[in-house]
């Protein structure tokens, strides 16, 4: 078994409340993690727990929570994972309603876990089986998932009212999910006036930890911190030059410098001469077999997270196929359980890759279906480069299935180039799979959605070919008129695309009344529901607006839990000028989904044009927290500051903005506004040019441009842009501007020609009059 000396050097103390001092949550610019970083068996673990339980009255740890952030040993959300199950258990027995406030995230991005204080039952996705799981969570879904479980977490830690630690080892090997939970933390910051967080690193963590960290390194054990570490662990203080030997050997560090002490108590001790992992081998020689055996199990069955060097020594030599053994009798015992996604390390623990791809195949689903895209890339791209693993037999397995689903991730990703190569791999080896319509459809997908520019003619010889596949050699499959439906939906989708409305619509229909009849209203219930949903979409891009809401309301009822269905229907009500209504729904969309910055967002516009600019404002901040890279969000903060009379506020937003998405030519367009406002000129011009080259049909941007241009005296160019602004749109300001302008300068019929054309156009009534007064008067004044 395994000797556990403790690795508590007290030197280090005094170093660590210094650093644990520096944190400050309420400054943006202060370090926010404490992080320890030094070689692996420095004693990280040990002394910052030792540390903790010291006391400290001004910054008190509180509740201690430890984990692993290994990604391999404890799974996607290594290391942040026993915070969150502590904090859901506590909430589950004493405040239930945390947990249900927060269940639209905790029960996606933890499926695993069932609570009894979950209130809303699973949308259709969440419950469907695999074979009918059609609908996949986009890739920014994480992140909503990420902020709802920060969110719960400020609500616990505030209802908690103590100070919590969460002390993370192996932070180097955190996954990219829990990074970019950390990275949340970061940013939003409030909850780390109850939590301390310390990481420690083996070595350098990824650099967005190091940023936001007060670090500590601590050096190599001094020597006399080697002796008294030594007598601490009950063996003999040795001589002065065994010590000496013993402490380079072990290079200052707790860990190995117990392992060689373990070495000299069966007599292996040559450390001026032999090598630290010769002492190791030497030593586990001397054990005999039966007690290899039973550290190599050991080691194993604790996910190999033991970082004694004895142990990672005895299992780095052991003969290879005892050791997989080892690991196949976990998978055995273990493999289909919910918590299988947390281990990996046993399935890649198997010699052959192949074996390993075939063991990884149902985690690797898992993951995929909460969505977690960054993490089960960085499991899995590696098998994705090797073309033998691509085409692994028979075509119908579940192997295959992951290929699959990472080539349909591939592409909503907007890597359809990446995706399209592989998905031709699979159709020309397993032509005769039972995945062929999937293939199909995915390609169909692939070049008619997903691929920039699309190619509609691909896609539509994809989807014919698909329906003619299934029509010959699926007619016997216990599931041809699903298999069908679904891809005619691609097809309608391609017609929808192609302008061809009412032969997508009839496909729609169609498919929707052929499930319905054969499959009632819960056999395929999800891709039911998203018939309806594809329908009520083509009915709103035909204009058919009264058609489109029953259909939005029809697809409603048949997964009422799924947010995005009600999202949309109130986008619908909100551009047919139904704005209480649209209200309902996006309150509805919010309620059921994780932080949902996109309904946020819809109903921040809707309050914007209903002139309710504190809502307005309110809902774009709430988007910004969510999402701070929205640069939609940027922008319309910019417009409200403006059209409050905050020219610096609204460029301080607007520069947001642009940083985020340098296309934005809107953005570009009120930017350059602000800067005139601001009195600057030059870079109000700049800015206003930017946005032209971005897009130069957008009439807004001539009009501000000839705006700043009047202002610095180049009247001709001024109306030159204003010409262009009157051609592109029908707005009567623009041409009332010109009008104004030109007769400014002197241009009298023109300017009333203009006068005329903003009157047929819809300008204000009193402006126009107070321009033909002015006419009026330079005609008199002319005449006189």
């Amino acid at each position: 078994m395994s000797v556990v000396h403790s690795r508590v050097r007290p030197a280090l103390f005094a170093e660590l409340s210094d650093a644990r001092r520096r944190l400050d949550h309420a400054d943006p610019d202060s370090p926010l993690f404490l992080l320890v970083s030094a070689p692996d068996g420095s004693g990280k673990s040990d002394t910052v727990h030792a540390w903790l339980d010291t006391g400290d009255r001004e910054y008190p740890a509180g509740v201690v929570v430890s984990g692993n952030g290994d990604k391999l040993t404890h799974g996607y959300f290594a290391g942040v994972q026993p915070l969150i199950d502590h904090a859901v258990t506590v909430a589950e027995s004493e405040a239930p309603e945390l947990v249900a406030a927060a269940e639209q995230s905790l029960k996606r991005l933890f499926p695993h876990r069932d609570s009894p204080a979950y209130r809303v039952p699973k949308d259709l996705t969440g419950v469907a089986g695999r074979d009918e799981r059609t609908r996949f969570y986009f890739h920014e879904y994480q992140d909503k998932l990420l902020n709802g479980v920060y969110e719960f977490l400020d609500a616990f830690l505030t209802w908690a009212e103590q100070p919590y630690t969460l002390v993370i080892d192996n932070a180097e090997r955190l996954s990219p999910t829990a990074l970019r939970f950390l990275g949340t933390l970061a940013r939003r910051r409030r909850v780390c006036r109850w939590l301390t967080v310390v990481l420690l690193a083996d070595k350098e963590p990824d650099m967005m930890l190091t940023e936001c960290s007060a670090r500590v390194a601590p050096p190599p054990l001094a020597r006399q911190e080697a002796r008294d570490l030594i007598r601490s662990w009950g063996f003999e203080s040795p001589g002065a030059k065994q010590l000496d030997s013993l402490w380079r050997l072990s290079q200052g560090r707790p860990a190995r410098l117990s392992a060689l002490m373990r070495c000299l108590g069966t007599k292996v001790s040559l450390p001026g001469y032999l090598s630290f992992e010769t002492h190791l081998d030497l030593h586990l020689s001397l054990l005999g077999e039966r007690s290899r055996y039973d550290l190599l199990e050991q080691y194993v069955q604790g996910h190999c997270a033991d970082d004694d060097p004895v142990m990672v020594r005895n299992y780095e030599t052991y003969d290879a196929g005892t050791r997989e053994r080892v690991h196949r009798e976990y998978l055995a015992e273990h493999g289909g359980k919910p918590e299988e996604v947390f281990h990996p390390v046993h399935h890649l623990g198997l010699r052959d890759v192949s074996d390993q791809v075939v063991a990884l195949a149902p985690l690797s689903i898992s993951l995929q279906e909460i969505g977690l895209y960054d993490t089960w890339f960085d499991l899995f791209s590696r098998f994705w480069a090797d073309p033998q693993l691509r085409t692994l037999p028979g075509g119908g397995q579940m192997h295959n299935l992951v290929y699959l689903r990472m080539s349909f991730v591939l592409y909503s990703l907007g890597l359809a180039h990446v995706s399209i190569p592989y998905l031709d791999t699979f159709y020309q080896h397993f032509p005769q799979s039972l995945y062929t319509p999937t293939v199909l459809y995915s390609q169909s997908m692939a070049h008619g959605r997903y691929q920039s520019p699309p190619d509609l003619e691909t896609a539509e010889r994809f989807a014919l070919l698909n329906l003619e596949r299934i029509e010959n050699d699926f007619q016997d499959h216990p599931k041809h008129e699903y298999i069908k439906v679904f891809a005619e939906n691609a097809l309608a989708y391609i017609r929808a695309r192609q302008g061809r409305m009412d032969e997508a619509l009839k496909l729609c229909t169609e498919g929707m009344e052929r499930m319905q009849s054969i499959y009632g209203d819960d056999k395929y219930a999800l891709h039911q529901s998203i018939l309806v949903y594809n329908t009520a979409q083509i009915y709103e891009m035909v204009k058919d607006f009264p058609k489109a809401y029953e259909v939005y309301q029809r697809t409603i009822s048949l997964d009422p839990n799924y947010g995005e269905y009600a999202n949309d229907l109130a986008n619908m009500l909100q551009r047919t000028g139904r704005f209480e209504e649209a209200l309902q729904y996006y309150d509805r969309a919010i309620k059921l989904c994780p932080p949902y910055y996109e309904a946020h967002l819809n109903r921040a516009r809707l309050h914007a044009r209903a002139g309710d600019t504190e809502a307005a404002e309110r809902d774009f901040r709430r988007v910004v927290e969510l999402k701070p890279d929205e640069a939609r969000a940027h922008l319309g903060l910019g417009v409200l500051h403006l059209k409050q009379g905050d020219p610096a506020g609204a460029l301080t937003a607007l520069d947001a903005a642009v940083y985020h998405d340098p296309k934005n030519a809107q953005a570009w367009s009120n930017r350059g506004l602000a800067q005139s406002a601001l009195g600057h000129p030059d870079e109000a011009e700049e800015s206003l040019r930017t946005a032209l080259a971005r897009d130069p049909r957008l009439a807004e941007a001539w009009n501000n441009l000839a705006h700043v241009l009047h202002e610095s005296g180049r009247t001709q160019e001024a109306l030159t842009c204003l010409d262009s602004a009157v051609n592109l749109s029908t707005d009567p300001d623009y041409v009332y501007n010109r009008a104004v302008l030109r007769l400014e300068q002197g241009d009298e019929a023109g300017a009333r020609a203009d006068t005329e054309l903003a009157g047929e156009r819809g300008a204000d009534a009193d402006d126009l009059a107070d321009l033909r007064t002015r006419l009026a008067r330079a005609a008199a004044s002319a005449s006189s």
